[in-house]
């Protein structure tokens, strides 16, 4: 008997755990360097050069891209 209720509670609780949507992470392949901070949101060198001119920024590649791509595997794994 009380195997069923240890069950039973643990089910209950199993069940008040939410299930959200896990989220992929995205490499962009480059970023805008701002010397303070990073931002890797840009598909392209234009995209991160447009958002850096006129300011103190430079664009560089996505060292986090070169690694895992597009596919998410490293590169030694494809």
């Amino acid at each position: 008997m009380t195997r069923l209720a240890l069950v039973l509670s643990a089910i209950a609780a199993l069940e008040m755990i939410p299930a959200s949507p896990s989220i992929a992470e995205v490499h962009r392949p480059w970023c805008a360097d701002y010397g303070h901070g990073v931002n890797c949101g840009f598909s392209t060198y234009e995209q991160c050069k447009m958002t850096a001119s006129g300011t103190n920024t430079w664009c560089v590649q996505n060292q986090w891209s070169w690694q895992y791509g597009r596919g998410g595997r490293s590169r030694q794994s494809q």
